[in-house]
């Protein structure tokens, strides 16, 4: 397979999560409508996803490096197509939660075989730079597929924003018969709990592991915006389901110049850790203070979190990838996990607010992000930093 199939392969499939959770978001108030539900039972579709997402991570990582990444992503990509097309015909808020819950399995397939054909496949400089795209569009998916869900659903109702990542899906699916099937040439031998066990080899190392737990935390933060920001900016400010898009993408925009400028300054990667640091407490302050005064204060609030998300997955990810050598699918599973897991509990924290307070409950997220923050960080200092490169 050339590298640029590949690429648009990797890209595809690092974009599963955002198109799975956040393509409907401005439909939202629409379906709780039709279905005949609440806000909160609404909400389940979207962090009852991220629950089972999370685990499936961890179980599908293992696998693909004992089974193959094409095998593994056929499945699993098969799997994402049904559920999506079921979601489209059901009337009933239940089948719809658990339709959902079978989709996050088929999206952790795409997830996992993303980063592990990353390392799989680049090495050195050029591993840095996809992967530093990968982390851009952990930030741009996330803004952009509302926006992209807000054209659909003006058109042609909510649905569509379900047909839409089928259709991604099946192109994935074709793309994924080009992969060479030794992909990973060095395979885990022995069963699937020989394999799936390998995960305990990198969550043992303490170095790795409370690195990781920082990198990750803020992702929290931003997906507790996303999960209520379709009730704020529409029901609390007044926008309509176009200018809350619009909000969203101007918040990417920012946030992608933001973290631009920033990395394009030369830094030691501790000091980078403590720019990420600085920007999460910005968000928490603005967020705290201002951002219940106007739909554009709130929109500015995030925006400093939603660019150290992008700051910190672009170098943070490459450090903690190249920290272990081998376990590709391991590692990529570890990493999405916890991402994933941490969504999770941002947007359990954030939905769990009454409706006229959720933007404190954004806030509370982000003080729950920086906490964790200090106090991985004081550990990983008293170890001396035992992370490969993190010094440099």
């Amino acid at each position: 397979m050339r590298k640029g199939p590949l690429f648009v392969l990797i890209l595809l499939l690092s974009m599963f999560g955002p198109l799975s959770t956040d393509m409907y978001l401005s439909g939202l108030p629409q379906m709780v409508e039709d279905f005949g539900t609440t806000e909160s039972i609404m909400n389940m579709s979207l962090y009852m996803f991220m629950l089972v997402l999370s685990f499936s991570l961890l179980f599908l990582g293992p696998i693909s490096d004992k089974y193959g990444r094409r095998k593994v992503l056929l499945i699993t990509m098969a799997i994402y197509v049904a559920s999506n097309a079921a979601c489209i015909f059901v009337d009933d808020i239940w089948v719809f939660i658990a339709l959902r819950m079978i989709q996050a399995f088929g999206s952790a397939g795409a997830l996992v075989s993303a980063f592990a054909l990353v390392k799989d496949c680049f090495e050195g400089r050029e591993r840095g730079k996809v992967l530093s795209i990968v982390a851009i569009l952990g930030i741009l998916g996330p803004i952009m597929s509302p926006v992209i869900g807000t054209l659909l659903i003006n058109a042609f109702g909510w649905h569509s924003t379900f047909t839409a990542p089928a259709a991604v899906a099946a192109l994935c699916m074709i793309l994924a018969v080009m992969l060479p099937p030794s992909l990973p040439q060095e395979r885990l031998e022995g069963s699937v709990v020989q394999a799936v066990s390998r995960l305990s080899v990198i969550i043992r190392d303490r170095g790795f592991t409370m690195f990781m737990l920082m990198i990750c935390i803020f992702v929290a933060s931003q997906l507790a915006y996303i999960s209520v920001s379709s009730y704020i900016y529409q029901e609390r400010f007044g926008l309509s389901t176009t200018e809350y898009s619009l909000a969203l993408g101007a918040a990417c925009v920012l946030a992608l110049v933001l973290s631009t400028i920033v990395r394009r300054i030369p830094m030691r990667n501790l000091t980078m850790v403590k720019v990420v640091y600085i920007m999460g407490l910005i968000s928490l302050l603005m967020m705290t203070f201002v951002a219940e005064n106007a739909w554009w204060l709130f929109m500015l609030s995030i925006v400093p979190c939603c660019a150290n998300t992008i700051i910190a997955r672009s170098f943070g990810f490459e450090l903690l990838m190249n920290h272990h050598a081998g376990d590709n699918g391991s590692v990529s599973s570890v990493l999405n996990f916890n991402t994933f897991i941490f969504a999770f509990i941002g947007m359990v924290i954030a939905s769990s607010f009454p409706k006229d307070m959720f933007i404190y409950g954004i806030a509370s997220v982000l003080l729950f992000s920086c906490t964790v923050f200090t106090v991985m960080w004081i550990l990983l200092k008293r170890a001396d930093y035992p992370v490969k490169d993190l010094k440099s």
